[in-house]
């Protein structure tokens, strides 16, 4: 009974982060931010406001949620840090799922009260996915806890393909915090077409919203063509290790999809259900991508979660 109310709380407790994240994404994609005013937690003074202007219901909406959130992340924390003693890397995520889920809102309530610069708030959203990432693999350790011999994944890859994930979710961060400061400094339609930047091959000037854009074109196909490559290398060398190669056919398909919504997130001018069909497929790619990165590293001593 334990293990299925811990299972339910895990699982509930990583929806609501990800509905954090992707309403952080509609708040800043409908101009939300300012809402509530320069007011926290109140919203215009209002425990519960009564404006009929849509902004003001999306970011209370947004703070509701996150509140939420972080209640169901700090129950856990506290159950878990109890029950993970011998879990390898459970007791560093339980910490990482408490301190990610109250400095995305830190961050939040700064820019509410005193405002921030375009590369702080696009920081907003990269702690946001960390914040997801921990809870994702959180939820993984607790269904291969509550039954021992099942294990969810069983990842057993040499050193240099390690390093490979690694580098993966470094390199993915930064694509990630690429993509949010290119939101959060408008150009979103710095190129207005594609595969070209407003007809040209490279924009004219370079240092613009047409150069941020680009860049981040630039380093998504790279990515791309990064997976594609870690993929054909884990068939050739990894034949048995069917796990990984399905999940890195999933973070394909999801880098693939957020791709294909970037895309007519410029043909349609910024229609909103691309705008946070984007932030989903990224937010998904990034869950899959620690989840090969915690596994591939957990030790073979590790693979079996003693309570």
């Amino acid at each position: 009974m334990k293990n299925r109310i811990l299972k339910i709380l895990s699982v509930a407790g990583m929806l609501s982060v990800l509905i954090v994240v992707l309403m952080g994404a509609l708040v800043t994609n409908t101009g939300s931010e300012y809402g509530c005013g320069n007011n926290w937690p109140l919203c215009n003074g209002q425990v519960i406001p009564n404006a009929k202007a849509h902004q003001t219901w999306i970011e209370y909406s947004h703070r509701l949620v996150s509140g939420i959130a972080s209640i169901l992340v700090v129950t856990q924390a506290v159950w878990l840090w109890i029950r993970f003693k011998k879990v390898w890397c459970g007791r560093f995520l339980v910490a990482a799922s408490v301190f990610f889920i109250f400095l995305q809102a830190f961050l939040g309530m700064a820019a509410v009260l005193w405002g921030q610069s375009s590369i702080v708030l696009a920081l907003h959203f990269g702690i946001s996915l960390l914040s997801f990432a921990s809870m994702v693999l959180l939820t993984c350790l607790v269904f291969e806890d509550a039954d021992p011999d099942r294990h969810l994944f069983r990842i057993s890859v040499r050193r240099p393909m390690k390093w490979n994930f690694v580098l993966l979710g470094i390199y993915s961060y930064l694509l990630i915090y690429s993509g949010a400061f290119v939101r959060h400094t408008e150009s979103s339609l710095g190129c207005t077409d594609f595969p070209l930047c407003n007809g040209r091959l490279l924009p004219d000037p370079l240092i613009s919203k047409a150069g941020v854009n680009y860049l981040h074109r630039v380093l998504a196909f790279i990515l791309l063509a990064w997976l594609i490559g870690t993929l054909i290398v884990s068939i050739r060398k990894y034949k048995n290790e069917v796990q990984l190669s399905n999940l890195l056919f999933l973070a394909l398909i999801s880098v693939s999809l957020q791709a294909v919504s970037g895309i007519f997130i410029i043909t349609t001018r910024m229609n909103l259900l691309f705008l946070l069909l984007h932030a989903l497929f990224v937010t998904a790619f990034f869950g899959i991508l620690t989840i090969l990165i915690l596994f591939g590293w957990r030790p073979k001593s590790g693979a079996s979660l003693n309570r």
